[in-house]
């Protein structure tokens, strides 16, 4: 049980839509409508492939502890399509343990594969994911995703990068 009754999800709501923690953050929905647009605006728009994105999002959603971000997508496949999706999992991997341990030097691995835009996103990315959500999940005791939830995203997700 959450420490916190997420609110019921409304009449037609998917569950990807008014996840639990979507039900945990509607208690203020201001909070979660601003939430919800960064949220889809780093996730499924920009420079940086959904894919990309989603290997970020498994990799630390174990460590930083989220049980309902550590099961909505499934583990992590460490066969990465490229060095692009190694350093931006490696990166992701170093600032949920420690974001004070991220130094000049990845900057530098970062430079030789992603722009200077590209590597803002990606940071927008991991800290929005790792400490807004897998650390709210975490802190809030969410349980882990139902099977329609894990369905629901990966749909959502495999769609998204289909484009």
């Amino acid at each position: 049980m959450p420490r916190i009754e997420p609110l019921p999800a409304p009449p037609g709501a998917n569950p990807l839509q008014f996840s639990m923690l979507a039900g945990i953050m509607a208690r203020r929905p201001e909070v979660l409508e601003a939430f919800g647009a960064l949220n889809r605006s780093l996730r499924f728009e920009g420079l940086l492939p959904a894919s990309l994105k989603e290997s970020v999002r498994r990799a630390t959603a174990y460590k930083v502890g989220c049980r309902f971000c550590a099961t909505v997508g499934g583990e992590l496949d460490t066969d990465f399509a490229d060095a692009r999706e190694a350093l931006a999992v490696g990166l992701a991997e170093q600032i949920a343990v420690s974001a004070k341990s991220v130094g000049d030097e990845q900057f530098e691995a970062l430079r030789a594969e992603f722009s200077d835009d590209e590597i803002v996103e990606l940071v927008c990315w991991i800290c929005l994911v790792t400490v807004a959500g897998q650390m709210f999940g975490a802190v809030m005791d969410v349980r882990e995703a139902t099977t329609d939830e894990a369905i629901a995203y990966q749909d959502a997700v495999q769609a998204k990068a289909a484009r």
